[in-house]
């Protein structure tokens, strides 16, 4: 005779709350990473972290002035590595500098908001950041998504496949490469992971950690990267976003805004990163304006 199933059934309104319960707790993960800008402190962060510590160590000992550059691997195409680049300052300035340069593939304030502390603990006397991010963030899908997989990676159930850290620093593959993107395929890769939202939490960290700087005594300016003539208009129409709406003017008087001239199209690899060519170009220009903000030593 088969036996009774003495299992107690779970009430249906059991079951209608621990679906309530779990999409609640999903929502609050999506406001928190998609709209609060909660970050993740990914190798990226650790990755550079270690290099902020070592310039600080290398001014210290050298009684340098300090230089701290923020873009995106259009700024580390535009500029050259970070010993050149401040050799050039120094050159330009009359006096001892450090340079530290950290770039991310497809930049905004998302990847360095949480080196913002740790930039300020380096007592930089200028920091120079990429106009962009005043408005351009990560859609808040790639937000929400870039924080489940960084979750899964932490709890073991993904074996995350970062990048090379190191070569997004300092590899320059656009140089190398035979194949190029056209137009459009760019601006289908870029939306997945770029998106205009000047009030996104991007764009709002940017402005405090500038007001940050600026509390400190630090000299912030935003500098415009060049893109290739039949980009520039996307890239243009970003930066004249970033200066709207009340806090954009805000910030604007108060912070240096630095525009370059325009680049010749043949001095680009692609779209939107420049040939050695362009970035000595670039980097003459960039040193010169940095080594004029530059504090003074008392005469």
């Amino acid at each position: 005779m088969p036996q009774p199933d003495s299992r107690i059934p779970t009430p249906l309104p059991a079951w209608f709350l621990a679906i309530a319960l779990a999409a609640l707790a999903w929502g609050g993960v999506w406001f928190a990473a998609a709209e609060a800008g909660v970050q993740i402190d990914d190798s990226f962060s650790r990755f550079n972290r270690e290099r902020i510590a070592s310039f600080e160590s290398r001014a210290s000992a050298n009684g340098a002035r300090r230089v701290i550059l923020l873009g995106s691997s259009a700024l580390k195409y535009a500029t050259r590595d970070e010993q050149a680049f401040a050799a050039g300052v120094s050159g330009a300035a009359k006096m001892p500098v450090e340079a530290l340069r950290i770039s991310s593939n497809w930049g905004t304030f998302y990847d360095f908001a949480p080196l913002a502390a740790d930039i300020r603990r380096a007592r930089p006397d200028v920091v120079v950041m990429e106009s962009e991010f005043l408005a351009a963030d990560r859609p808040p899908s790639r937000r929400f998504l870039l924080w489940v997989a960084h979750l899964r990676s932490q709890l073991g159930l993904d074996d995350a496949a970062a990048e090379d850290d190191a070569k997004v620093q300092f590899g320059y593959p656009c140089w190398a490469r035979k194949v190029q993107r056209d137009h459009e395929k760019l601006l289908e890769v870029r939306s997945d992971w770029v998106t205009v939202r000047p009030d996104g939490p991007g764009p709002r960290s940017t402005r405090e950690f500038a007001e940050e700087l600026l509390g400190d005594g630090v000299e912030v300016a935003f500098v415009s990267i060049p893109r290739r003539p039949d980009y520039d208009v996307e890239a243009r129409n970003t930066r004249m976003i970033a200066n709207d709406g009340e806090s954009g003017r805000a910030l604007a008087g108060r912070v240096r805004h630095w525009q370059p001239e325009p680049l010749p199209a043949g001095l680009y690899c692609d779209l939107t990163h420049v040939t050695p060519d362009g970035q000595a170009r670039y980097s003459d220009w960039l040193e010169s304006s940095i080594a004029n903000a530059l504090p003074r030593p008392p005469s």
